[in-house]
């Protein structure tokens, strides 16, 4: 309870910092480059490439001290509907605090459909995202490893306005198949938070955004996991054009204060900065 009540106290601080700068809303960048001409008509693809210096999922650290490259492919229609395969792959070698090999174990690959869309007008308006995604650790079974879920994401984006988007989301894992080593992994995960986009006059074509999440886990992940309040997330990141090439590139920056030591018995600070170029 000590380290909720820190986190809640560094919140409060950071949220009036945030709102103290000069413009309440996020601007939006000014497009440098052309839009690429889209490749499939009625279909959008998007192509990210991430780096970050650790592999946090949830409260974990799933490759300890180690960083991890992380590609997608994204397709989304015009209707709602869109298919991403997200990649993980560990930068270095050796083991995680649960004993598991980064290298021959860890290998990820996600298969995530989804449909998106939104409810309601003005204040009320509520987006929601509901899909299925299926974990594939490539150099292990599917029996011990593999796991699949389904999740509902929930944002309220013009509710309070001046850039706060409250958010909530629920996921539901289970394994892929009975009687493996994961067989204890299964439960739910739950969280609420917001996003608050800012920006300064001094840097319009810089959007910053705040983001804040706590999280009650529900059993995922491990056998032994307290069904409780795990953890919270701060965030600030940002987007910007890259000119001549396209595309945007995104750094960055979470602290998590962890006050669950079945999911992580540490605090942790990483970092992670993406590509992405949509077509």
């Amino acid at each position: 309870m000590k380290k909720l009540l820190v986190g809640m106290i560094m919140l409060l601080s950071v949220v009036a910092f945030v709102n103290a700068a000069e413009t309440a809303e996020a601007p939006a960048a000014a497009p440098v480059v052309a839009e690429p001409a889209q490749a499939i008509e009625g279909v959008t693809t998007t192509v990210d490439v991430t780096y970050v210096t650790k592999y946090i999922w949830r409260g974990f650290n799933i490759y300890g001290s180690h960083g991890a490259i992380q590609p997608s492919v994204d397709f989304a229609l015009e209707n709602g509907f869109s298919a991403n395969v997200w990649m993980s792959y560990p930068v270095g070698s050796g083991e995680n605090d649960f004993g598991q090999s980064i290298n021959s174990e860890l290998t990820e690959f996600d298969y995530t459909l989804a449909y998106s869309n939104a409810v309601l007008e003005d204040a009320s308006q509520i987006n929601y995202k509901v899909g299925w995604r299926y974990y594939d650790y490539t150099k292990t079974s599917t029996k011990d490893n593999d796991m699949q879920e389904v999740f509902a994401e929930v944002s309220m984006p013009n509710i309070i306005g001046n850039g706060f988007t409250p958010r909530a989301a629920w996921y539901q894992m289970w394994n892929s198949k009975s009687g493996g080593a994961n067989s204890g992994a299964a439960g739910g995960i739950f969280a609420v938070g917001f996003a608050y986009g800012f920006g300064f006059d001094q840097a319009p074509e810089v959007p910053l955004s705040f983001s804040w999440d706590i999280v009650y886990n529900d059993g995922t992940g491990h056998e032994t996991i307290d069904h409780d309040w795990s953890h919270m997330v701060f965030g600030l990141s940002t987007a910007f054009d890259v000119p001549s090439i396209g595309g945007k590139l995104a750094p960055a920056i979470y602290w998590q204060s962890s006050f669950e030591d079945t999911v992580n018995e540490d605090d942790e600070l990483w970092a992670g900065i993406s590509y992405s170029l949509s077509f």
